[in-house]
């Protein structure tokens, strides 16, 4: 028969393991909605990007179109409309590039998920791994038993609270608007 105490110790196991898993299957979940949120974004981003850069590189075409109808003579203004087609073009190329930024982010949030199912699985592991120590035949005295049931209880919150603590809650990106990464 049970002792009160280990009957405290069980419902104190089921209940941190029922917590703290739930705890780590919400953070995953708010992180794959965060990264499917940053996935659109960054398409959206990208889609607008190379749209603007098809139609500023067709003005520069047109333009450069009509003045080699004209004779090939570029005058002040011609020169001027394609540097500023120029900029245009650099503008957009930036902006793409901006978007592609969002993949460090996105990253970062599958990297975090990644570990806390490793993380979950492992503090399962703790459960599955003391289960195999409880042998009724060998008659294990209650002393035993409790001793393995606050061991095991022990070691899932120390998992836990490891993996809690060892996750960061924000996704870390730098000079987003600068466009500074490298494509190739």
């Amino acid at each position: 028969m049970p002792t009160q105490r280990m009957l405290q110790e069980l419902k104190r196991l089921l209940l941190d393991t029922a917590s703290g898993g739930s705890r780590q299957l919400t953070e995953v979940e708010s992180d794959l909605v965060q990264t499917n949120i940053l996935l659109g974004e960054a398409i959206g981003k990208l889609g607008t990007s190379f749209m603007e850069l098809h139609h500023a590189v067709q003005l520069q075409q047109q333009r450069l179109e009509t003045v080699m109808s004209s004779g090939g003579v570029l005058d002040q203004d011609s020169i001027d409309a394609l540097k500023s087609m120029q900029n245009d073009v650099n503008l957009h190329v930036n902006t793409a590039v901006t978007g592609l930024q969002f993949q460090d982010m996105t990253s970062q949030l599958l990297e975090r998920i990644v570990r806390r199912v490793i993380g979950l699985r492992e503090a399962l592991g703790v459960l599955s791994a003391n289960s195999f120590e409880i042998t009724p035949e060998a008659g294990q005295q209650e002393a035993d038993l409790e001793e393995l049931l606050a061991n095991t209880v022990d070691s899932m919150e120390q998992r836990l609270t490891a993996l809690e603590n060892g996750l960061w809650k924000a996704v870390r990106q730098t000079r987003m608007e600068s466009g500074d990464i490298e494509l190739f």
